[in-house]
């Protein structure tokens, strides 16, 4: 569903100033291995950074864990391994884990910038410009953005400041439109399919497939897919794949754990594997923008009445109602869903 003509001013009068959120920057430098990336990346227990040529004193990109897992799954190395259990099974973790090191980790982390689009590029505003120019880069996937301030150092702002502060506002609004748009069901907005399903991995598959599965979608430009449902033998939804469940990769354990089926994987880092955030079709537009944010999560899935996905709602999802973003994903995202 199109966004009305009211909800693309909605934040027509808002600065990115607005955006409270002072999240600090920690560089890393562009000669640093991939390897020193990780560790940095669990120690401040961030997901990017950007990468700083001291030479030139310039950033020339943002590296991410998208980055950093596209490198290491669609690695050569991977590829033969990435179906069924036999080679895996096989595989002497000393030799997988002399593989990876030599062909990912010791890389150079400049190696991976333009991994992804959102890699090839740090976007940066002024906090004096309009919201509406930031909402039309985070509607298409864009997860972070730098703020040059006046006053004091720059800093990020993300998606979830973004809806945070959408949230507040439309609370307050007295705007009839805004209001009614609010009721929407999921359903009527379009967030699911009939007759189908969301692409999943299975309980049984392996870490490794999963995240070659997810990835694959990072290719398009317009639709940075970050996370995929885990169902089990009926194919209900037990779980969640995302991105950030390889925030504490590190040489010894998280990439070889990436040979493990996917409860396993999780309970490495969790202890156990995370209940998934569901809603259905029939929740309204405010009460998932609601669960969003009281869950703190970037997605939540949409179930049937059997448990089994059928379609997701993301942080992207909300903020693209509120600008004149086209939904040219549309057509790609139908990818991802099977029929049932």
């Amino acid at each position: 569903m199109q966004a009305t003509s009211k909800l693309e001013t909605f934040l027509k009068d808002a600065k990115v100033s607005d955006l409270k959120s002072k999240v600090e920057i920690f560089p890393i430098d562009s000669a640093a291995t991939v390897c020193d990336t990780l560790k940095e990346l669990a120690s401040k227990k961030i997901l990017s950074m950007p990468v700083l040529d001291k030479k030139k004193n310039k950033y020339i990109g943002i590296v991410s864990i998208s980055d950093i897992v596209i490198a290491t799954v669609f690695n050569p190395a991977f590829s033969k391994l990435a179906s069924g259990t036999k080679a895996i099974d096989k595989l002497v973790r000393e030799d997988f884990k002399k593989i990876i090191e030599k062909s990912v980790l010791k890389n150079p982390v400049s190696d991976l910038v333009g991994m992804t689009e959102e890699g090839k590029n740090l976007w940066v505003f002024d906090e004096k410009e309009s919201l509406i120019k930031v909402s039309e880069y985070f509607a298409q996937g864009v997860h972070r953005a730098l703020v040059s301030r006046s006053k004091g150092n720059p800093s990020f702002i993300s998606q979830t400041d973004l809806v945070r502060f959408i949230g507040k506002k439309v609370r307050e609004s007295k705007d009839a439109v805004v209001t009614s748009f609010l009721k929407n069901s999921l359903s009527k907005l379009g967030y699911t399919r009939k007759g189908k399903r969301v692409i999943a991995v299975k309980t049984t598959e392996t870490a490794l497939a999963g995240f070659r599965r997810l990835l694959q979608w990072q290719s398009f430009r317009d639709w940075n897919l970050a996370a995929l449902p885990i169902v089990d033998k009926d194919g209900k939804i037990v779980g969640n794949l995302s991105e950030s469940d390889l925030r504490e990769m590190n040489t010894e354990a998280r990439l070889l754990d990436l040979l493990f089926v996917v409860p396993i994987f999780l309970k490495t880092y969790y202890g156990e594997m995370r209940k998934p955030v569901t809603v259905t079709g029939e929740t309204s537009f405010l009460d998932a923008l609601d669960k969003l944010l009281d869950e703190n999560v970037h997605r939540i899935w949409i179930v049937d009445n059997d448990s089994k996905p059928i379609g997701v709602f993301s942080l992207s999802d909300v903020i693209s109602q509120f600008t004149a973003f086209a939904w040219s994903h549309e057509s790609k995202m139908e990818n991802l869903f099977s029929h049932m």
